[in-house]
C-alpha cells in the first residue's frame, strides 16, 4: 500500500493509510519509550477506556502502528473549546486516571521523560493532554491521542495541562471568562478546587518549559521540532503572562 496521508504536529513523520483489518492505521517514529507505552495502552484497552488509540505493532520500517481514533483535533491558537467539551474533557480525564491508579508494573519501565519507579500518589499520565491531541466530534470529546510523552507523574499535572490550552490560559482572555470556565473543568474532574487547579498551572508549566529545555539539550527529536517553534522561550514568556494575570483570575475564581 501507498496511499498515505500525513499528518500534522508531534515530531514529524507521523502518517496513516488504510488496512483491509484494521482500517486506518498511523504509522509513528518509535523510541526506547515505546515498548513502555504500548504496553500501557493495551491495560487501558483492557480496562475499558474508550478514546485510547489500539496498538497493533511494528511495521517493517520500525515505525509503531495504531489504529486511527476518528474524528478532528483542534488548534490552541485558534479555537476555544466549548463549555460541553470542556466538560466533557475533563470527564474522561478523570475516568482515564481512576483507570490508571490500576496499572502496577513489576518494575521500572522507560518512559520518555523517565525511567523511575512509580512514586506513592504517582500514576503513568499522559502528560500532553493539550487540546492539539483531543479527537472530538462537534461538541463531544472523543479521546486523546500521542501516547508517546505518557509517564509517571501527579495527576493534577495532567488537568493543569489540559487547562493550559483548553481554557485557554496560555493567552490572554477575560478574567472572568477564565475563572469560569477553570470551575467547569474543576467541578467536572472532580475532587480538585477551582483555586488549587491554578496554582498547579503555574507549576506545572514551569516545568515544562525545563523539560522542554532538557529534551533539547539531549538530541530528542520531539523536543528539537518544539525548539523550531520558539520553545522553550514561549512557553516561559506565556508562563509569566499567566501569572501577571493569575490575581484577578483567582479572585473570579473565589467570589
Amino acid at each position: 500500500m501507498t496511499d498515505r496521508t500525513y499528518l500534522p504536529g508531534g515530531s514529524g513523520g507521523v502518517w496513516y493509510e488504510k488496512d483491509a483489518v484494521f482500517g486506518r492505521v498511523v504509522h509513528r517514529p518509535t523510541g526506547p519509550w515505546t515498548s513502555a507505552v504500548h504496553e500501557y495502552l493495551r491495560f487501558l484497552h483492557q480496562a475499558s477506556v474508550d478514546g485510547v488509540p489500539e496498538v497493533i505493532g511494528i511495521d517493517s520500517r520500525g515505525d509503531e502502528m495504531v489504529a486511527f481514533v476518528a474524528g478532528r483535533t483542534l488548534a490552541p491558537d485558534e479555537e476555544e473549546p466549548s463549555a460541553a467539551l470542556l466538560e466533557g474533557a475533563a470527564t474522561w480525564l478523570r475516568r482515564f486516571h481512576d483507570a490508571a491508579s490500576g496499572f502496577h508494573p513489576d518494575g521500572p519501565r522507560v518512559w520518555r521523560q523517565s525511567s523511575s519507579n512509580l512514586a506513592p500518589g504517582q500514576i503513568i499520565c499522559h502528560n500532553d493532554p493539550g487540546t492539539y491531541n483531543w479527537v472530538v466530534e462537534g461538541d463531544t470529546f472523543v479521546g486523546l491521542i500521542d501516547w508517546d510523552q505518557a509517564g509517571p507523574g501527579d495527576p493534577l499535572d495532567d488537568l493543569a495541562f489540559l487547562c493550559w490550552t483548553a481554557i485557554p490560559l496560555f493567552r490572554p482572555i477575560a478574567a472572568k471568562d477564565a475563572a469560569h470556565r477553570v470551575a467547569i473543568v474543576a467541578r467536572a474532574y472532580g475532587g480538585v478546587a477551582a483555586s488549587s487547579l491554578l496554582d498547579a498551572v503555574a507549576d506545572r508549566m514551569t516545568r515544562a518549559s525545563e523539560r522542554i529545555a532538557a529534551g533539547i539539550e539531549r538530541g530528542d527529536p520531539g523536543m528539537i521540532s518544539l525548539q523550531a517553534h520558539g520553545e522553550p522561550a514561549r512557553t516561559q514568556a506565556r508562563v509569566e503572562g499567566f501569572l501577571d494575570r493569575l490575581p484577578a483570575i483567582r479572585a473570579g475564581v473565589l467570589s
